[in-house]
């Protein structure tokens, strides 16, 4: 998670460095598709954490774990696919199409062995019990804030970058509106953040670190609400990244809606839908 929102940051703020204008047309196109897959890996990362919270309602079992590995599974193909275009794109910089090419296929065939090759020793392993056990109140918060914190380290880089991209020049040199946009995207960043926190103070001051139900249900709502503000802060940044890139305002704003509905997508609409489902007779 820290790694991938890490790489995202840089990736956000690598149009706004001097040297990205002098990129070949082909290398910008595709830094534009590795920053949407890196997007989306953000997105796949954080559904368990969602689903987890939404869905089971913080309690464990097999059913939970499967999900995981499955959305573990499913990430590392963009994953791998991000990191190659992005070796992809140093590699022409560095020294052309050819060394562009050879860095590219070889991040993406690496990554893929060594990620997906574990999975041939899986292979007729018997799978776990699907019945579900009562979880404590104890264990609930542990994994709430255990989620909570697994999501903050990254939020934190992400302002980081944000911040460090007002004082660039190419941050001078955009519209007006681009860089109210970008302190829109901030803005909602830096609430994420603090969401994120809340539990670990409030859990302290509050409860005094009991394990007391009315916690679990408050830090169960502010990780859903950071998530909230993230969705929208990365779409906005995807609107001002992208319009930068291409130079068309309206490719940044079909990639923030893309974004926008991807991220709200895999983090509350389909957890909402799935229980909905699950509660019908």
């Amino acid at each position: 998670m820290l790694g991938a929102q890490i790489l995202l940051g840089f990736q956000l703020q690598g149009p706004f460095q001097t040297a990205f204008s002098s990129l070949p047309s082909d290398a910008k196109v595709i830094y534009v598709i590795a920053l949407g897959l890196m997007v989306l890996v953000v997105g796949l990362l954080i559904t368990p954490s969602a689903y987890h919270r939404i869905v089971e309602h913080g309690a464990a079992g097999p059913r939970v774990d499967r999900f995981i590995t499955r959305a573990a599974e499913t990430t590392l193909a963009p994953f791998a696919l991000a990191m190659a275009l992005d070796l992809a794109i140093a590699g022409e910089v560095t020294g052309g199409v050819s060394v562009a090419f050879g860095a590219g296929t070889a991040g993406l065939v690496l990554a893929l062995t060594f990620w997906y090759g574990p999975m041939v020793f899986r292979a007729g392993r018997q799978e776990g019990a699907s019945a579900m056990h009562q979880t404590s109140t104890e264990t609930k918060i542990e994994y709430a804030m255990t989620e909570s914190r697994i999501v903050l380290p990254g939020a934190q880089a992400m302002l980081g970058f944000q911040l460090a991209i007002v004082v660039t020049q190419g941050f001078a040199a955009m519209p007006p509106l681009d860089k109210a946009s970008h302190g829109i995207a901030l803005a909602c960043v830096a609430l994420s953040t603090v969401l994120l926190m809340t539990p670990a103070a409030y859990h302290r001051i509050v409860y005094g670190g009991e394990a007391a139900p009315a916690f679990y249900t408050v830090a169960s709502r502010l990780v859903l609400a950071a998530t909230v503000f993230l969705a929208v802060g990365l779409s906005v940044e995807m609107y001002v990244v992208v319009s930068k890139i291409t130079g068309i305002a309206a490719v940044g704003v079909f990639a923030a809606a893309v974004s926008i509905i991807v991220l709200v997508g895999l983090w509350h609409v389909w957890p909402l839908l799935r229980r909905w489902r699950e509660t019908q007779p």
